[in-house]
C-alpha cells in the first residue's frame, strides 16, 4: 500500500514537472519574438548642391506596415575601411528622417570613387534591428541657356571632378528638363548626355513667365543607380510675359462684392425674423398681464 502511494506521488510530481516545462517552452518563444523591421535609404543632391539623405523605418509587412515614431537611427560612413561617424537622426510619426548636408562637406571615397553611407537601427525589446547601405558617386550639372538663328536652346553638362579637379564629361544619364510651376515642376522633354556629357533640348516659346517673362529652369536626374537623385535649376527670362491685376471683379457671387439682390434678400430676411421676434415678444408680456388681472 505504502509502494503505490509513493509511486502516484512521483507520477503526480513528474506530470506537474512536465506541465511546468510545456508551459514555460511555449511562453518563452512567445515573449522572445520581435516584429520585423525594414529600413530604405536615399540619396538625393540639392540645387544648391547641399547632399540630402531621407531614411524610412518601418515595422511589420504587407498592409499592416507602419512607420516607427521616434527612432534613433545612426549614420556611418567608410572611410578605406574604417567606419567614421556621422551623426544619428530620429524619425517623426511617419518614421521618416531627413538629414541635410551642406555643400561644403565632403565625403570620403573607396578606390572605385563612392561615397558608402551605413544606416543603422539597434530595435528594441520589441522591434528587431534593421541595417542599410547605400552607395553613390558625385555628379554635377551645369546648365547654359543659347539662342540660335532665334531658337531658343537648353544646354546641360553632367561631369564628375576627379582628386586632380578635372571635369570628367559623363555620357549616357538620362535628363528630365522641365520649368518650375505654381505647385509642381512641368516636365517638357527628357534628353541623354552624349560622350562630351552635353544633354540638349529646343526651348518652346508659349511657356508662361512672371510679370517680366522670368522662368526657372529645372533639371532632374530620377534615382540613377550610380549618382542616385540629382535636382539642379536654374532662372532665365525666355518666358511670356503675364500680366497681373489686381482690378475689383464687381459685384457677384464669386467677386470682390456680393450682388444687390441678395443684399436686398437678406436685409428683408432680417426685418422679417426681427419683426416676429418682436411681435412674439409683446404677446406674451401680455399674456402675462391677462393672467395677473384674472387672479
Amino acid at each position: 500500500m505504502r509502494t503505490n502511494y509513493t509511486l502516484n506521488s512521483i507520477v503526480l510530481l513528474l506530470f506537474i514537472f512536465c506541465c511546468y516545462m510545456t508551459t514555460d517552452i511555449k511562453a518563452e518563444p512567445s515573449a522572445q519574438k520581435k516584429t520585423r523591421t525594414r529600413l530604405k535609404v536615399y540619396y538625393e543632391k540639392l540645387s544648391n548642391n547641399d547632399k540630402k539623405i531621407s531614411i524610412i523605418l518601418t515595422q511589420g509587412s504587407g498592409k499592416k506596415a507602419s512607420g516607427v515614431e521616434n527612432a534613433e537611427i545612426f549614420l556611418t560612413a567608410i572611410d578605406n575601411e574604417d567606419q567614421i561617424e556621422l551623426t544619428s537622426i530620429e524619425t517623426d510619426a511617419n518614421g521618416e528622417a531627413v538629414l541635410i548636408i551642406e555643400s561644403n562637406y565632403t565625403f570620403s571615397t573607396d578606390e572605385d570613387g563612392y561615397t558608402v553611407i551605413h544606416a543603422k537601427y539597434n530595435g528594441n525589446d520589441s522591434l528587431k534591428s534593421a541595417k542599410k547601405k547605400i552607395e553613390f558617386m558625385d555628379l554635377n550639372i551645369d546648365i547654359s541657356f543659347e539662342i540660335i538663328d532665334s531658337v531658343k536652346h537648353i544646354s546641360v553638362y553632367a561631369f564628375e571632378i576627379d582628386s586632380h579637379g578635372n571635369k570628367n564629361p559623363v555620357e549616357g544619364v538620362d535628363l528630365n528638363i522641365g520649368v518650375e510651376r505654381l505647385f509642381s515642376t512641368l516636365f517638357l522633354e527628357e534628353a541623354e548626355t552624349d560622350e562630351e556629357g552635353i544633354g540638349n533640348m529646343e526651348f518652346p516659346d508659349d511657356i508662361p513667365g512672371d510679370s517680366i517673362g522670368n522662368i526657372k529652369v529645372i533639371v532632374k536626374v530620377d534615382e540613377h543607380d550610380d549618382y542616385g537623385t540629382i535636382t539642379k535649376s536654374s532662372k532665365i527670362n525666355w518666358g511670356t510675359i503675364v500680366e497681373y491685376s489686381n482690378a475689383s471683379n464687381g459685384r457677384s457671387l464669386f467677386g470682390d462684392e456680393a450682388p444687390l439682390w441678395m443684399i436686398i434678400s437678406v436685409f428683408i430676411v432680417l426685418i422679417g425674423a426681427w419683426y416676429h421676434f418682436i411681435l412674439a415678444t409683446i404677446k406674451v408680456i401680455k399674456i402675462k398681464k391677462l393672467g395677473q388681472k384674472s387672479v
